[in-house]
Parts: structure tokens; C-alpha cells; sequence
């Protein structure tokens, strides 16, 4: 039987590692990867990932996706930061791959082939306690220099984190390249009410009748307290009954100072923790809330902002970092440690309807200028341009 050699324009080898679960970095590495597939046909993408992150699976319906299991579990952080010195290295050569890719922070002591790696965000030089103190050191003294410095060519996703490569690693602009983030058109958007009642009955929430914080549940960076501390207030003003505070996310660093700061409150019956939750109830979580608050310290993106966005769904977010360039001239953003002006904010929202209603739409409109079919024809250009020697 006679085999067919088949031809690809370039095979691009790529580290499937975005941590243990499913959040903003992997997200936007699917929708990256998709729509590259579809665009981009006569490439092959091999996705090197740990044999127990699952949520790739949908990727394989791309006939020039390829997906490698690797024996490294998605619980390790460190075996994974191992594994890309060493394995990832071997298996870009053993699939013959053109170039490499990687999405996420990890260390890069060395490659074989050129490689291109995405930095979303300098949020350790921007956030000064985000991190255990050995993480902070490991990431501003070791992994980024060296990720800047070995890598051909940088993406980033905001002119709030390409400022900041610039001046805080000393890269040249020319190494850099703006791929802004977008969001999955299937999966958020607008739903009707009779959608999300029966997603958001499991926590006895009612449709349009809570607040909403959606990320990892750390203390300060996501600077959750200050979303928490004006729900009380209101909620001791008697301004916001018979509204509840839906927190999303897995526990990061200092989660139990979250927790305490709840638990010590007399409205702690008031805030629902549901963890993490998948893409079949989360949206529609976002889709039935009041507002969605999103007050971090620093964000490359702030992905979260733009899911509610899409879903219509009015948003409250910090007036820093990242989030001018999203939510631009919209009437939204606050100081993000301001607590009387989040809960004006929230008040100003929630007490005219016609406001609601129009602050809703212009919010869903503004989302619709973000596209991952466009960021992926920036991907593909870059990788067009490294394998012909162009720039890197």
C-alpha cells in the first residue's frame, strides 16, 4: 500500500500547558487555534499537552490539529515548567516542527527551533504582593527576563502590556506584536431568560437579581475585598435587597483572607461561592446578573470583562491597566480600591431602567469589535514572518 506524504506550509509545534484548568490563557489558545485551523488549512498545528487536561478535546475535529499526550499531569506546575527544557524540546523535532509556540509563563532556558511565546500581562512588576514571594522572584528575576530574551518574537494582548514589556524587560518595540483577545461567539452571548433560570436554580439565584465576579478568588490582585466591602455596604443601607453576590472562580493565592472577610460579615448568607464552573453554565451565570464587577489591580486583558460584555450584560471594571482600552469611553470604570465609587456606580446603574437598558446594548456593541478570526490572521502573519527570516 502506497503511503501519501502530506504537505504542510509550516508546522507550528505548541506548549498546551495554560495551568489546571480552563480559564482565561487556555481559552484563548482554543479560540486562537481554531480559527487558525479553519483559515489556515494548509498548515498542521501539534498541540503537545498533559495527558490529563481534557478540555482540548474539541480541537480534534480540525484535521490539522494534532494533539500529543505528554505524561506529565496539569496538576504539577513545576514538572510542567521541567518538561519544556527538556521533552518539549524533543518533540518539536521529532514532529518536524517549523516553529514553536508558547502561550503561557514558563521557564525557557534554551530552544531548537525558532520560538515565538505570548506574554499576557507583567502584572508582578504592577501588583507587588500578587505573588508568594519565591513565585515573585522566580517570575521577575528568572522567567520573564529570559522568556524576552531567548524567545524570536513576543505577542501580547493589550498597549497596556506591550507598554509594559518595553520598559520593565527592555525589549525593542520591533519584537513585539499586538494580538488583541476575543471571546467564543458560541458560547458567550445573549440568552433568553428561559436559558438561564434553570443554570443559575442551582444556587437559588433568581434572573437579574445578583452581582457578579468571575476569576480566581485571590487576595489583593483580583482585588475581590473591595467588590465584597461595597456589597455590604449597600446591603447595610438596606440599597441592594433581595440582591445576592455570585463569586466565580477557583482559589488562588490568599483566598482565605476572602473567606474571613465573609464569613465575619452579618450578609454572609448573601455571597454565593460556586467555584469553578464550565462553559455550559457560565455564560448564562454572566447573562442573568445585574452587573458584572471586575475591579483587579492589574490585567493584561481582563477576558471577564469582555464575556459579560458579549452576553450584554452591564460591567463595572477598574479605570487602569487594560481596561480603558476595552470598555473605552463607556461610563463604567472606577478607581478600583474607591469603595464609595463602586457603590455609586453600582446605584447609578441599577436606578434608572432605560440607563440599565441602554448602558446593556452599548455594551454588547462595544464587544462586537473584538474578533479572533482577526487576532489569528495577526498570528498566522507572525509566523509567516519568523519562518521566512522577516523579523526575530
Amino acid at each position: 500500500m502506497v503511503q501519501i506524504k502530506i504537505w504542510f506550509a509550516m508546522i507550528i509545534g505548541i506548549s498546551g500547558y495554560v495551568g489546571n484548568r480552563l480559564t482565561g490563557i487556555g481559552r484563548v489558545l482554543i479560540n486562537i487555534l481554531s480559527e487558525l485551523a479553519k483559515q489556515y488549512p494548509e498548515d498542521k498545528y501539534v498541540l503537545f499537552r498533559n495527558f490529563d487536561f481534557k478540555e482540548y478535546d474539541n480541537l480534534t475535529q480540525y484535521q490539522n490539529i494534532e494533539i500529543v499526550d505528554v505524561p506529565y499531569t496539569k496538576e504539577s506546575g513545576l514538572k510542567n515548567i521541567l518538561w519544556h527544557q527538556w521533552l518539549f524540546q524533543k518533540l518539536l523535532k521529532k514532529y518536524k516542527c517549523d516553529i514553536a509556540y508558547i502561550p503561557n509563563f514558563t521557564l525557557l532556558l534554551w530552544k531548537t527551533i525558532p520560538t515565538i511565546v505570548t506574554i499576557h500581562d507583567l502584572i508582578e512588576y504592577n501588583v507587588p504582593d500578587k505573588f508568594s514571594k519565591a513565585r515573585m522572584f522566580y517570575r521577575k528575576q528568572v522567567c520573564d527576563p529570559l522568556m524576552a530574551k531567548k524567545s524570536n518574537h513576543i505577542l501580547t494582548v493589550s498597549k497596556s502590556s506591550y507598554k509594559d514589556i518595553i520598559s520593565y524587560l527592555g525589549v525593542k518595540p520591533s519584537k513585539l506584536t499586538l494580538t488583541l483577545n476575543a471571546t467564543d461567539r458560541n458560547v458567550f452571548k445573549k440568552y433568553s431568560k428561559e436559558k438561564i433560570i434553570p443554570a443559575i436554580k442551582k444556587y437559588n439565584l433568581e434572573y437579574k437579581k445578583y452581582l457578579l465576579f468571575v476569576g480566581t478568588i485571590d487576595f489583593p490582585g483580583k482585588n475581590i475585598k473591595t467588590i465584597i466591602e461595597a456589597f455590604f455596604n449597600l446591603r447595610s443601607k438596606n440599597e441592594l435587597n433581595g440582591i445576592k453576590l455570585v463569586i466565580i472562580g477557583k482559589n488562588g493565592f490568599n483566598s482565605k483572607v476572602i473567606y474571613d472577610f465573609v464569613n465575619a460579615s452579618p450578609f454572609k448568607d448573601e455571597v454565593i461561592f460556586t467555584g469553578y464552573l464550565n462553559d455550559d453554565d457560565l455564560p448564562k451565570y454572566y447573562a442573568g446578573a445585574t452587573i458584572m464587577l471586575y475591579l483587579s489591580l492589574f490585567e493584561g486583558f481582563g477576558l471577564p470583562v469582555l464575556e459579560a460584555m458579549f452576553c450584554a450584560t452591564p460591567v463595572i471594571c477598574s479605570n487602569t491597566s487594560c481596561f480603558p482600552e476595552i470598555v473605552e469611553e463607556l461610563d463604567v470604570k472606577v478607581p478600583p480600591t474607591d469603595v464609595n465609587a463602586v457603590e455609586e456606580k453600582i446605584l447609578k446603574i441599577l436606578s434608572n431602567t432605560i440607563y440599565y437598558e441602554i448602558l446593556s446594548q452599548r455594551c454588547y456593541e462595544k464587544s462586537l469589535k473584538y474578533s479572533w478570526t482577526e487576532s489569528a490572521r495577526v498570528y498566522h502573519n507572525v509566523f509567516e514572518q519568523i519562518l521566512k527570516g522577516k523579523i526575530g
